[in-house]
């Protein structure tokens, strides 16, 4: 019964749009490796990574908008979070 009625709350969740995400560090990341490395290298974003921190990183990416980078307001506040969290050398970023 339990069982049935987890399944009945995850099935419900799911068709919602209610359940869990697993957005964050994965989706900055794999932003970084594709907005970011269309005109940086990763070696360059590697560099920066320890150095800003949240409002530096926001001003950064808001002028890369600014200077034509397509990016929605949500994927700018994900990239600029996991950069401003990543540690120097981390993965993906720093390979």
């Amino acid at each position: 019964m339990k069982l049935a009625l987890s399944l009945i709350v995850a099935a419900l969740f799911t068709i919602s749009g209610l359940g869990l995400s697993t957005s964050g560090a994965a989706d900055g990341s794999s932003l970084v490796l594709t907005k970011c490395t269309s005109c940086h290298s990763l070696k360059r974003v590697c560099r920066g990574l320890g150095k800003k921190d949240l409002a530096a990183w926001e001003k950064t990416n808001q002028r890369m908008a600014d200077m034509g980078m397509t990016i929605t307001a949500d994927e700018l506040d994900a990239i600029s979070n996991y950069l401003a969290n990543a540690k120097p050398g981390e993965s993906p970023v720093c390979k």
